[in-house]
């Protein structure tokens, strides 16, 4: 007989109210819990949140300002280099001494127009006609296949994959192969969003020289 059956009747009403009790204060605690936490989280917010909309502001300025500045060494360089500045996506000035060095540029995010799917047949038919040596064609396939796996989320593949793949263009040495990257190449879509600066600069702390690097984007 367990300790439980053993209580008189009376005992065991006793103690099933005590349980529905505690239950009871123990849903209210988390209740309380619950509410302080989002009182909390929103006076986190409140106190926060003006003084970092006042740094992107102040950061938005700056990276504008540092564009109409570079204005005038944008148009030089495409003469000196011969290079088209139209839709290049970042600018870097470093000192000729390296002790410092600022970056101004556009993130790209780059996804595919839907024709790259021709392209990966391409690739993977190439593969699997290389060589009658079964296991070293399921070991390439399996790579080949990593580099060609869409993202999870997107659907995508992966733009860095495909450079590295690329890699392989003169190994491969075959049309098949270069055709597939040639499709997957030119349905890529490059899109300019958020600008950005970035850069470093050496200081001299406690005796040492120290890189200090940062980063902003709006």
């Amino acid at each position: 007989m367990t300790a439980i059956e053993a209580l008189s009747p009376e005992e065991k009403k006793a103690l099933q109210k005590q349980w529905k009790e505690e239950e009871k204060q123990a849903k209210q605690k988390r209740a309380e819990d619950l509410k302080t936490f989002k009182d909390l989280s929103a006076d986190f917010v409140n106190r926060n949140i003006d003084p970092l909309i006042h740094h992107h502001e102040i950061t938005g300025h700056l990276i504008e300002k540092l564009w109409n500045d570079y204005k005038p060494l944008q148009e030089l360089k495409a003469q000196v280099y011969g290079v088209k500045i139209t839709g290049q996506d970042s600018h870097t000035s470093t000192l000729e001494d390296g002790t410092a060095s600022i970056t101004i540029g556009y993130n790209v995010t780059i996804g595919f127009d839907g024709t790259e799917s021709a392209g990966v047949e391409k690739i993977k038919e190439f593969i699997n006609s290389l060589s009658n040596d079964e296991e070293n064609v399921k070991k390439l396939s399996a790579a080949v296949n990593t580099f060609l796996k869409p993202n999870a989320k997107t659907g995508m593949l992966n733009p860095a994959k495909i450079i590295e793949l690329s890699k392989l263009r003169s190994e491969f040495n075959d049309s098949r192969f270069d055709e597939g990257l040639e499709i997957i190449m030119n349905a890529q879509q490059r899109r300019q969003n958020s600008m950005y600066v970035s850069g470093w600069k050496f200081l001299e702390i406690d005796g040492m020289p120290k890189k200090l690097e940062f980063r902003f984007t709006i």
